[in-house]
């Protein structure tokens, strides 16, 4: 059984001196990760098989160690992000209980006054010791990612070696992906688009050049530049922002850039087409899955004008059915079916998203001629820029605050990030609340992605006979009203 670890080892016996990852000034060959990597797992190999560990870095050296270093021993990576928030961070250790959670003081100390008795190791305490190691039987699970924070218990998602090696193939042959790339990376590796970039890159044995975020845009483009790059992985409103902002400086940059790749949320129609027009000889491409299902559909956008508004078609070895709830309409709920497709959660109280080795997503589409179009979701899910948000998660703040009787959290368009959050406040005197003190209420008890951009005051909602709430309603209302 092959896992992605097995690809370090052969791109440090077959291209040692070869740079494989470069974070800010500082450049490693694969003899240097793999070096690092095994005197990590042997200061780590003294869990049982399958044992979980939890890591929580942000883009760095010490995430790539850690991470490969946790497979390559047979245990299961926990990844978190430094940014969680401590209610979200308390209910994924709870979930998966991690037998540690490596990462480093700075982030640690962000977590002390949070009641676990989980043990925090910092990475370079742990990497001053001298173990031997032992090569542990491979476990058949490499790593387990939560989709999102919610008031409801958090879906773990167990990943197998077969689902990444399964998808890293695709990706590589659909894209062309070989060791000879330079691939930035300014996406976070908690979050399945980045992890897919660092496993893709492994595999074929190219260069990563890793930065934390895209804070400093201009950074990145001199990055391209400077390191001949050949391809860059991007959220839409990454790109939206270089081609609306700077589409000389993206022209100058990025012209020797073979592909862009741009995925968590669906790229509008005007940034595909601005971007096809700068930069006409790079490939520009898109794809559509889940953590659970990583990697279904493929879109190259060269290759199919008029074809904006989709995802494209199903990846190799893949299968997409619509399930409609009536025949006659043109959308129904996207169901998915693959090695790309995780079997279970890791807990079991989702067990009826399964069915008979599909996986139903939530998401509403259609098929024209084999291309696959998102409508929207089954639910109420709110997606800002590919962070999943539940719209409960939000009311329940923002329900503390004084004077508001109710409230009502939507998802509305936005051309960077596909939705940001709109929230609906029922009260009986408008004049006491103030819409700053809301958001900053917001800003403290909620991770970024899941403040409200927009507020508004209605008397009432509109409810059913038994007085429940018409979400689907609102809705349609802010829509007519747009």
């Amino acid at each position: 059984m092959t896992n992605i670890s097995d690809y370090l080892i052969k791109h440090a016996k077959n291209n040692p001196d070869k740079i494989f990852l470069i974070v800010g000034k500082e450049c490693f060959t694969f003899k240097e990760i793999f070096d690092k990597v095994e005197k990590l797992a042997s200061n780590l190999n003294n869990f049982s098989k399958n044992s979980i560990i939890s890591i929580m870095f942000e883009n760095s050296l010490e995430f790539v160690i850690s991470y490969l270093a946790i497979i390559k021993i047979g245990q299961i990576v926990h990844v978190m992000s430094p940014t969680i928030s401590k209610e979200n961070f308390l209910k994924q250790i709870n979930s998966c209980e991690p037998v540690i959670i490596l990462t480093l003081k700075k982030f640690k100390n962000l977590f002390e006054d949070v009641n676990t008795n989980k043990q925090f190791i910092d990475f370079y305490e742990l990497d001053k010791q001298n173990s031997t190691y032992e090569n542990n039987e491979k476990s058949e699970f490499t790593s387990l990612l939560y989709t999102s924070g919610t008031t409801s218990s958090p879906k773990g998602v167990k990943i197998k070696n077969s689902n990444i090696i399964f998808t890293t193939k695709n990706i590589s042959n659909v894209l062309e992906y070989n060791n000879k790339d330079v691939d930035i990376v300014p996406l976070s590796l908690s979050h399945s688009f980045g992890l897919g970039c660092l496993h893709t890159s492994l595999y074929n044995g190219s260069t990563i050049i890793l930065h934390k975020n895209t804070i400093n845009i201009l950074d990145i483009l001199d990055s391209i530049l400077e390191n001949n790059a050949t391809t860059l992985a991007a959220v839409p409103a990454t790109l939206t922002k270089l081609v609306n902002d700077f589409p000389e400086k993206f022209v100058e940059k990025c012209y020797g850039l073979r592909l862009i790749i741009t995925n968590s949320t669906k790229i509008s129609k005007n940034t595909t087409k601005k971007i096809l027009k700068l930069l006409p000889k790079t490939k520009l491409a898109t794809y559509y899955g889940l953590t659970e299902a990583s990697r279904s559909t493929f879109m190259i956008f060269n290759d199919n004008e008029g074809k904006e508004e989709s995802v494209g078609k199903a990846a190799p070895g893949v299968e997409i059915k619509i399930v409609k709830e009536n025949k006659e309409l043109k959308n129904g709920e996207i169901w998915i079916k693959g090695e790309n497709v995780i079997e279970s959660y890791w807990n079991s109280e989702f067990s009826d998203k399964f069915e008979e080795g599909w996986i139903k997503t939530g998401d509403l589409g259609f098929f024209e001629n084999e291309y696959l179009y998102l409508t929207g979701r089954k639910d109420h899910i709110i997606n800002v820029g590919g962070e999943k948000v539940h719209p409960e998660e939000v009311e329940n703040i923002v329900k503390k605050i004084p004077h508001i009787d109710d409230v009502i959290a939507l998802g509305v368009e936005h051309e960077l990030f596909g939705q940001v959050i709109k929230i609906i406040i029922k009260t009986s005197d408008e004049s006491k609340i103030d819409i700053n003190s809301i958001i900053t209420h917001c800003k403290k008890n909620l991770e970024r992605f899941k403040v409200p951009r927009e507020v508004e005051f209605v008397p009432e909602f509109p409810k059913n006979e038994h007085g429940k709430i018409i979400r689907h309603l609102l809705e349609k209302n802010y829509h007519e009203n747009k």
